[in-house]
């Protein structure tokens, strides 16, 4: 799987929109292999790491009083969700198949979308307030 990323103003989101890709990445070839143990830990590590994308991400917003910081975080809450419940469910094969999905087409489509439109908006104004 590839993904394309837009950069963004902001580099140190650059740098976390990429570490997420590469974790997507594993998570997909953990799911393929079949190993459950790489699946759980692969899984985990997604989650984790959204969780900590989108957090940073939610930091640096109200920090700097992002106007339109509610949509934004309303659709990373989205996401969450989304993220959340496939890595809960992912100990059985349906769950695993509906993940696999999901790595490879679903989540791919909305980490673009989402950079090049929020995240977009969302550094351009962080970077006139100094964040790197």
């Amino acid at each position: 799987m590839h993904i394309e990323i837009p950069q963004v103003m902001v580099p140190s989101m650059n740098a976390t929109h990429a570490e997420e890709v590469e974790i997507v990445q594993a998570l997909e070839a953990a799911l393929e292999s079949g190993a459950d143990a790489a699946i759980a830990d692969a899984a985990r590590a997604f989650a984790d790491h959204v969780e900590v994308h989108f957090s940073r991400e939610e930091e640096l917003m109200r920090a700097h009083a992002f106007p339109p910081y509610p949509i934004h975080k309303g659709e990373h809450d989205r996401m969450r969700a989304i993220v959340g419940e496939l890595c809960a469910n992912c100990d059985n094969d349906a769950g695993r198949a509906a993940l696999l999905t999901f790595v490879r087409k679903d989540f791919p489509a909305w980490l673009a979308q989402h950079v090049s439109t929020l995240d977009t908006v969302t550094a351009q104004f962080l970077s006139m307030h100094g964040v790197e």
